[in-house]
């Protein structure tokens, strides 16, 4: 055996314990990447789990409630009278649109998950999607007694821009609906929409709860509410906001948000104009996500 001289055997020795000391710190790594992706797993399981018990109640109440009352006026001998009978539509309506609104994110939540929801450009009456959006929650609004201020450009009235119709409907209706959703009894929700030369801006603004800096990005996770289980004040199930961050981003926009506890949100969208296809477009006026029956009955 061949023997080192001392400085040798130092040296030797002093390599293998650097080699001995980079192995644990590298195991070290791995171990807290592990520990850190075992505990997103975790919090992942938790948050489906809440979601699954979200969205239960969320369909099943508005459900139960419309068989009830539907049930009301088959039952029976002698007819409602027409108030009464009035009543009833109207709650069958109100509860079976809160589940059409709710059913519709899962889908879109499910399409954006699958990689399925691409683009379709046309040239867009923002206007007209927008003023429908706002007509199909005003029942909303008004039994909470929350009032929606609106306010659109000219040049946005008289010309079209150029993005996906449905898309801009489902991030503008599910921003105001969850401004009206957080507001406080009898407030007031501002929503405006203008243009410049290369982009279509929306901001919508509430003056409820407004939510702490550090959730800022929370808030954009699918299936995160920041009101959950026994807390839970507010409907909803955690996709809205998630949906309308992806759609914005699938059409190369950003969302941002002004906010502090107590003072209310500003969210603010800006949408580039898509390139022209050249195989002309024609003028969208609306979208698949509500007909203009159902934006009617409000």
């Amino acid at each position: 055996m061949k023997t080192l001289p001392d400085l040798e055997l130092i040296e030797e020795l002093r390599q293998r314990l650097e080699a001995k000391d980079r192995a644990y710190s590298e195991l070290a790594a791995v171990t807290a990447k592990l520990e850190e992706l075992n505990r997103k797993l975790v919090e992942s399981e938790e948050l489906k789990s809440s979601f699954l018990s979200n969205i239960r109640n969320e369909i099943n109440n508005p459900l139960t409630s419309v068989l009830t009352m539907s049930e009301l006026l088959i039952s029976g001998d002698e007819p409602p009278d027409a108030d009464t009978l009035k009543s009833i539509a109207g709650l069958i309506h109100k509860d079976a649109f809160s589940l059409n609104f709710q059913l519709r994110n899962v889908f879109a939540a499910a399409e954006l998950e699958a990689g399925e929801a691409e683009p379709s450009f046309t040239n867009t009456d923002v206007g007209s999607i927008l003023s429908d959006s706002i007509s199909s929650l005003a029942r909303c609004a008004s039994d909470k007694g929350v009032r929606v201020a609106f306010d659109i450009s000219e040049e946005l009235k008289s010309a079209p821009f150029r993005t996906d119709a449905e898309k801009l409907h489902r991030i503008f209706l599910n921003l105001l609906a969850n401004a009206i959703e957080y507001s406080n009894e009898g407030g007031e929700v501002r929503a405006s929409a203008w243009r410049d030369s290369e982009k279509l801006f929306l901001t919508v603004r509430d003056f409820g709860a407004g939510i702490d800096k550090k959730d800022h990005k929370v808030i954009f996770e699918r299936f995160r509410q920041l009101d959950s289980g026994a807390t839970k004040h507010h409907a909803g199930h955690g996709l809205g906001l998630s949906i309308v961050k992806a759609s914005v981003e699938l059409l190369g926009g950003t969302i941002s948000v002004e906010s502090s506890a107590g003072k209310g949100a500003l969210f603010t969208v800006a949408l580039h104009e898509s390139e022209p296809s050249g195989t002309g477009d024609f003028l969208s006026e609306g979208t698949e996500f509500f007909d203009s029956a159902e934006s009617e009955r409000f």
